[in-house]
């Protein structure tokens, strides 16, 4: 059936992704990965290929590689509007190597991840889900509050997505045991939606939380060593995968870093002659 399908055209992003998964679920990874190698070379900017492919390296091959093939991946996917973090195409690419991150145990490197994938499109529930998920689990529950406070002004009253996110934050709040919480964030997401569709509940005052940290307050923390940058050892791709001013890099095309660092040295000219 596949290979019919990729016979009427060659080059269909989901086709093969869907082949290569399948053919991955088997057990012939190698086979996967050539699918998924050819299928980014005939449709470079179609995102969920090179995810596939990166997911694939984190769980069959080495940080080292699938660091490479999200790196190349948001770089041939950006869209020109997208800013840095290359716009909505590529938060799912974020998103996964977010998770990768955390699985190495680089916590700093993660949120800086989930951040731009949420910088990315703000409504990633993967994104959302992945991140506070990596904070309950370091025990950072605070910090997690903040996250779902944070996208929950995203979403609009009782869509699914925002019943996704609604669900996820009280699950973790019973699993941590804080049963009153958990109840608190049910009661929430019931009045509100029960207000978006006209059924106005008896007012009841909420009981507060104690206030978590902002999110930019997560993304500073000064108990951490940040990575700068990583020599690419990987065999897929060569050169490195790096992090500017606390950021890493979604898109650097090197037209843009040259105007971007002549401006920055065009800056630095006047304040020396002020």
């Amino acid at each position: 059936l596949f290979e019919r399908a990729l016979k009427a055209n060659p080059r269909d992003g989901g086709v093969l992704q869907a082949y290569a998964l399948y053919v991955a679920k088997l057990g012939d990874i190698g086979a996967a990965r050539n699918l998924l190698r050819g299928g980014t070379e005939v449709s470079k900017r179609h995102a969920p290929l090179w995810q596939a492919w990166g997911v694939l390296e984190t769980r069959h091959g080495t940080p080292e590689n699938a660091r490479d093939v999200f790196q190349q991946g948001i770089w041939a996917c950006a869209q020109s509007s997208g800013g840095q973090s290359g716009g909505r195409r590529c938060a799912r690419l974020w998103q996964a190597w977010g998770v990768l991150e955390a699985r190495e145990g680089d916590y700093s490197a993660a949120r800086r991840c989930f951040s731009r994938a949420l910088d990315a499109d703000n409504r990633n529930v993967p994104a959302i889900t992945a991140w506070t998920k990596m904070e309950e689990e370091i025990g950072n529950h605070a910090d997690a509050r903040s996250i779902f406070e944070r996208a929950l002004k995203q979403f609009p009253a009782s869509s699914d997505d925002k019943m996704t996110v609604w669900r996820a934050y009280e699950v973790m709040e019973e699993r941590a045991g804080n049963l009153k919480e958990a109840q608190l964030i049910f009661n929430r997401s019931m009045r509100e939606t029960m207000n978006a569709n006209n059924d106005v509940l008896a007012e009841k005052p909420d009981e507060k939380l104690e206030p978590p940290p902002s999110v930019e307050k997560v993304l500073k923390r000064n108990n951490e060593v940040e990575v700068s940058s990583w020599r690419t050892t990987g065999e897929e791709f060569g050169g490195e995968v790096w992090m500017n001013q606390g950021s890493i890099e979604g898109k650097v095309p090197p037209a843009t870093m040259k105007k971007k660092n002549s401006e920055s040295s065009s800056r630095s000219k006047k304040g020396d002659n002020v």
